[in-house]
């Protein structure tokens, strides 16, 4: 063990040179994207200053306001040199060639110390697996240094390249020392994943207390759940979020570390805020939408259908099963696209207890994947447009990513419109 335990800090140490490089350009570059902002915004100041000025009575300060801003309309012509701040980094591609080159030999020497005889599989199957790594490790440096090669700080970039960038960029990360990244990939898998996994709970809920009410309740009695399962609309999603911050989530996750539950993928929960936790409050919500629609469908149709079933001697459950819910099967498929979109377009609940993570998740720990956290479409221009400043490339992609929500919830009501008018003829 003493042998594997040098290589692993050996290991360690080899990026140490290559993250301290890239803390050093970091630096730079956010300095030099500070003196931008700052050069940017020297226009807005000069026109909120002028107008400052013009509200106010005392000549003196009327004239300090006035001068202030004719400094800074000077200012405007000391344009920051990107050329010359360029520099440092075309000078540093060769420094990075040395670095990568020497972390790659410290890598290969600090292997050959892991012991050849192991007596665990999982040693063996790690120590395997890392002698397939470290080649595939030198494959994508050595591509990097192509790509550096070729690296050009002017070169300026196409709407094809933004574009692609946008909607299949796997990265959502904003107020970046280095450098924002704007890819909704991660926010339309999270929104998605939620919904679905929430449909998975309401849909097989509501519907059978519509099929319940409808079919086989007293009239006294559907008087009585109708009203009560409608009124869980009337619950502020907040309150919802609250509660499931405060209580649902503790309880959900002392549950999945009970012996009995083991079994099921990805328990005991290691996240609190998570996918599965959004997914049963956003069924709770979806439900009595789902469940009104679908009742209704099943009252359209026509109660010959059903008299004529009875009489040849079906049975009630027969009868709704095989007779009633056929016949309105395309009213449920609307109440479940409606479902659908009133859990996609749900924002306060999924910002509270969906875990806020900007990451595409795991898919390949299988079911385990609702325990994970996810940021959402809606959840993101909650959090972060009141921050942005108007105009700015951020603003612009939030803006983005509201639009096509819009054009989501957009599709699919407008499907809906479609299947319910075919129902009603």
């Amino acid at each position: 063990m003493g042998s594997f335990t040098q290589a692993l800090a050996e290991m360690r140490s080899a990026g140490n040179a290559i993250g301290e490089l890239e803390r050093k350009l970091a630096d730079k570059a956010k300095e030099t994207s500070d003196l931008l902002k700052r050069q940017r915004e020297i226009p807005k100041r000069i026109a909120a200053l002028r107008e400052g000025a013009s509200k106010i009575n005392d000549p003196k300060e009327r004239e300090e306001k006035l001068e202030t801003a004719k400094q800074l309309e000077n200012g405007l012509n000391n344009h920051v040199d990107i050329d010359e701040r360029a520099t440092v980094f075309y000078a540093s591609i060769s420094e990075h060639h040395d670095i990568v080159d020497k972390m790659v030999s410290d890598l290969l020497e600090s292997k050959k110390l892991i012991p050849t005889t192991l007596s665990s599989n999982e040693a063996k199957s790690l120590a395997s697996e890392l002698k397939e790594l470290i080649p595939a490790f030198q494959n994508i440096l050595e591509k990097n240094k192509e790509k550096l090669a070729e690296w050009k700080h002017d070169e300026p970039i196409g709407t094809t390249t933004a574009v692609k960038a946008f909607f299949f960029g796997t990265e959502w990360q904003t107020n970046s020392s280095w450098q924002d990244v704007y890819g909704i990939l991660p926010l339309l898998t999270g929104s998605l994943l939620i919904a679905g996994v929430s449909l998975l709970f309401a849909v097989p809920v509501a519907l059978g207390a519509a099929i319940y009410v409808n079919q086989f309740s007293h009239h006294r009695e559907a008087a009585l759940l109708k009203p009560a399962i409608e009124f869980v609309q009337a619950i502020p999603s907040v309150v919802l979020g609250l509660f499931g911050v405060l209580v649902l989530a503790g309880l959900l996750k002392d549950a999945s570390a009970h012996p009995l539950l083991s079994w099921i993928p990805g328990f005991p929960i290691q996240e609190r805020l998570n996918v599965l936790l959004a997914a049963l409050l956003l069924a709770f919500m979806a439900a009595p939408t789902i469940f009104t629609l679908a009742e209704d469908a099943l009252n359209n149709v026509p109660r010959a259908y059903s008299e004529a079933s009875l009489a040849m001697g079906a049975t009630r459950l027969q009868t709704a099963l095989k007779v009633v819910l056929p016949s309105a099967v395309s009213g449920i498929i609307a109440a479940v696209l409606l479902g659908f979109g009133r859990v996609i377009g749900e924002t306060m609940v999924v910002l509270l207890v969906a875990g806020n993570k900007a990451a595409i998740p795991e898919f390949s720990s299988g079911l385990g994947v609702v325990t994970q956290p996810v940021h959402t479409m809606t959840s993101i221009i909650a959090q972060e447009c009141g921050e942005v400043e108007t105009g700015s490339l951020h603003y612009m992609a939030l803006f983005m990513v509201g639009l096509i929500l819009f054009l989501i919830s957009l599709s699919v009501n407008s499907y809906c419109q479609r299947v319910l008018k075919k129902s009603t003829k």
